[in-house]
């Protein structure tokens, strides 16, 4: 998995392009690419692993050392970062890659699945320098080249077996740059003095007001100050999509970290998420999408998602169990493209990714949608492919996630998750009275998560208490079962501190064996109808001698039996969901920054799985 990211301009384009790439880092950063053209047929390659910073410092240095020599007019390029896939991280298998007589340069963001078949039908006539299917395709183009770079690169497509976003370069001829896709995003866009193009529309929003997005097996030639579209050798006319909502990822204020600053993003996101969708003085729920799906004759929720998202779907099921008494099934993405699917017409099919671009979640849609069932999707990216192939969709609205572990987005997702459970509830047997409380409740939340946040310097000063054990387990009962699943992952993802996620009610039925003064507990344990069978489990623990960290309602009468505490604002059993969320991703940053982790790009993380 990768992105990408070309240019043809007007003037000598080194001066940004290093920055126009880093604006894409935020997604991949093992390595980093980019080859420019001159007019002259002349090239500038360099290629670095690790972060684009690495990459920037080898562009600066071969610039300054030009000064004094011919002044090169670089006006085309193509650029990469990357996440590794095929092959380790090094130099020879960064993009851009090359064609044995290294005319074609191309980038690629996918997986090209029957690359070794390709490899071996051509290994009598090229030799290979790199471990990556990209090289292959490089090669592959130069092998089927019939002096039609547009038509070459059609006939090629043919062969590639599964996912792709390619972009290609001529030395020989620097003024085009043809690109191709099938299911990996692609975006091309003119600018003032040339035409952008790039797997990411929220990276790179800030430089354009408009966009085209590339549909499946689409390739655009883009020459001087104007770009085409092809489909089946046919040209497409199609509009371009203004951009929408902008968020700055530039910034990063006084926080430590962008992950930290999207965390205490998290209030304004929930008014995001309620904004033109809740009515606060008349305590109703106006939503013309909410409206006509609440009416239609749905007899079943089926959520699909992976990653985060699940744990924010494995929520939204019991809002809908408890709010809209509508069965409601949770399914791991992957998971459903692995099973039999059995269409049900009147079960709605809600799938959620942040990206819009998440390949299992993606291709799940695809086999729902060809079975002529209905689709709903949350996404937070307009315009991303699932947000396209819905029946119908809402927007997350919670902006630009620059941390590769999602947060701010988790959230928003069970924000509107709720709302869509309570929109449903209020055309069957929800009480108005009930929906009007739960409303009354929302105009407070973000106050509460508010409350959460200030209270960082204690959570920060108990994360690094906890910050020497090398194990935890995560316990929970009912609707926090999904936060501690969520919270675990936090834990792992940023710190690589192993955490094991259990239900109370099975800690004695086997995972009660591991607890010791070593291996602390973390307790979700807010005020509910659970909370004193939960007491008794922490009893169990204390008995073993084992350490407990209590999330817990301010009012809590216990807290005697807690090692340490992290008080939540006094609220509802439903939104201590939220505030408990938020108070264990800011637990797991901290324990992930006192142990030093690069806590916005953890190692071997992706932001977007656009491959499977």
């Amino acid at each position: 998995m990768c992105w990408i990211f070309a240019y043809v301009w007007t003037e000598d384009c080194r001066k940004n392009l290093v920055e126009w790439l880093r604006m894409l880092e935020y997604r991949w950063y093992d390595s980093a690419g980019l080859i420019c053209v001159w007019e002259e047929k002349e090239i500038f390659l360099e290629k670095a692993v690790g972060r684009v910073s690495a990459l920037a410092s080898k562009v600066d240095e071969k610039i300054e050392k030009e000064k004094n020599e011919q002044s090169w007019l670089f006006t085309s390029w193509i650029a990469h970062t990357r996440w590794a896939t095929h092959g380790g991280v090094t130099e020879s298998n960064t993009h851009p890659h090359y064609s044995g007589s290294q005319r074609f340069y191309i980038v690629h963001n996918g997986i090209i699945e029957n690359y070794k078949e390709l490899k071996k039908s051509l290994e009598t006539k090229y030799t290979y320098y790199s471990e990556t299917d990209t090289e292959v395709v490089a090669k592959l183009i130069e092998d089927m080249y019939d002096g039609n770079l547009k038509s070459t690169i059609e006939k090629v497509s043919e062969k590639l077996t599964w996912a792709y976003s390619l972009a290609v370069i001529d030395v020989q001829h620097p003024e085009h740059i043809i690109a191709i896709k099938l299911w990996s995003p692609l975006i091309v866009w003119k600018g003032e003095n040339g035409v952008y193009l790039s797997s990411d529309i929220n990276a790179l929003s800030q430089l354009t007001e408009s966009f085209t997005i590339l549909e499946d097996n689409e390739m655009v030639v883009i020459e001087s100050k104007k770009y085409h579209i092809y489909m089946a050798w046919e040209r497409v006319q199609r509009e371009a999509e203004e951009v929408g909502e902008v968020s700055s990822m530039s910034e990063l204020w006084d926080f430590s970290s962008f992950t930290e600053k999207e965390i205490f993003e998290i209030p304004s996101i929930l008014e995001n998420v309620f904004s033109g969708r809740i009515n606060f003085e008349e305590k109703i729920i106006h939503n013309e999408t909410l409206e006509v799906l609440a009416e239609e004759e749905i007899e079943k929720i089926c959520i699909i998602a992976s990653g985060s998202s699940s744990f924010a779907w494995w929520v939204g099921g019991y809002f809908f169990r408890k709010y809209a008494g509508v069965p409601c099934e949770t399914i791991i993405s992957s998971e459903f493209l692995a099973d039999i699917f059995l269409p049900e017409k009147k079960t709605l099919y809600v799938f959620l990714s942040q990206s819009g671009e998440t390949a299992d979640v993606r291709e799940s849609m695809k086999i729902v949608k060809a079975k002529g069932c209905k689709t709903f999707g949350i996404v937070n990216v307009v315009g991303s492919t699932i947000a396209r192939m819905s029946d119908a969709w809402l927007f997350s609205h919670a902006g630009i996630e620059v941390g590769v572990a999602s947060t701010k987005n988790v959230i928003a997702q069970v924000g509107v998750l709720l709302l869509m459970a309570l929109s449903f509830g209020s055309k069957r047997n929800l009480q108005i009275s009930e929906i009007r409380d739960i409303i009354t409740e929302l105009a407070s939340l973000p106050d509460k998560i508010q409350e959460v946040c200030l209270k960082a310097p204690h959570i920060r000063k108990l994360s690094e208490k906890y910050a020497h054990y090398k194990h935890f387990f995560v316990l929970w009962r009912n609707m926090m079962y999904p936060v501690a699943l969520e919270a675990s992952l936090k834990i792992k993802e940023l710190s690589y501190v192993h955490s094991e996620a259990y239900s109370a009610w099975e800690l004695k039925h086997g995972p009660l064996a591991l607890v010791s003064p070593e291996f602390p507990t973390i307790v979700f344990n807010p005020s509910g109808k659970h909370y004193h069978k939960t007491i008794s489990n922490i009893e169990e623990v204390r008995a073993r001698e084992g350490k407990i960290l209590g999330f817990i309602s301010k009012n809590d009468t216990h807290k005697e039996v807690y090692t340490d505490c992290i008080e939540l604002p006094d609220t509802s059993e439903l939104l201590s969901v939220f505030t408990s969320l938020t108070a264990s991703y800011l637990f797991a940053l901290y324990l992930a920054e006192k142990l030093w982790r690069d806590v916005d790009k953890p190692r071997n993380l992706a932001k977007s799985v656009t491959v499977e």
